[in-house]
């Protein structure tokens, strides 16, 4: 988990504050459970969605510099970058996610576009063993912390499946 913000603890000042006053008016009221579960239930959905929205909105980090090795021997692929914290506050545990497609090319894509499987069979795959993938996806951290204008490299080695034709991938940085 990255570092608190100041603006994470306002927000956890402010939950407590309606919590508080919320038990408050529950222990004022007839029905004292049902106001106290409400204000509770409350509080923690409103928490948890401003706390994603802090997050998303306080830290930031891109990815750049990124080449690529194939070994064709183990079939594994190296990809290689620079992951930087452009944020004001320190962050922990960046992750990058990966998203490699098979890329056919020039005439065989056009002849093969009904004929691949494509997300929505995947998701009904089963235990066909003549099943192909056609789309991997996997996270990798690449940076346990990371101060504000810093940054660090980064090597990540995922297996690459045989039946690619081509792969092309996409890395999106994300911090928990």
């Amino acid at each position: 988990m990255s570092p608190l913000t100041p603006w994470h603890y306002l927000l956890l000042g402010s939950l407590g504050i309606v919590w508080v006053l919320g038990t408050v008016l529950a222990l004022r009221s007839n029905s004292k459970l049902s106001i106290f579960a409400t204000i509770t239930l409350i509080a923690a959905l409103v928490g948890a969605m401003f706390w994603n929205a802090i997050n998303e909105n306080v830290y930031h980090v891109e990815i750049s510099n990124l080449k690529d090795e194939r070994y064709y021997q183990s079939e594994q692929i190296l990809i290689k970058g620079v992951v930087r914290n452009t944020g004001q506050y320190p962050v922990s545990n960046v992750t990058a996610v990966v998203r490699m497609t098979n890329a056919r090319s020039g005439t065989e894509a056009k002849a093969s576009q009904f004929a691949q499987p494509g997300a929505f069979a995947e998701l009904f795959e089963g235990d066909d063993p003549e099943f192909k993938r056609q789309n991997v996806v996997e996270e990798h951290l690449i940076a346990d912390q990371l101060n504000p204008g810093r940054s660090k490299t980064f090597r990540i080695l995922m297996d690459y499946p045989p039946h690619f034709g081509k792969a092309s991938y996409a890395i999106e940085a994300k911090v928990n």
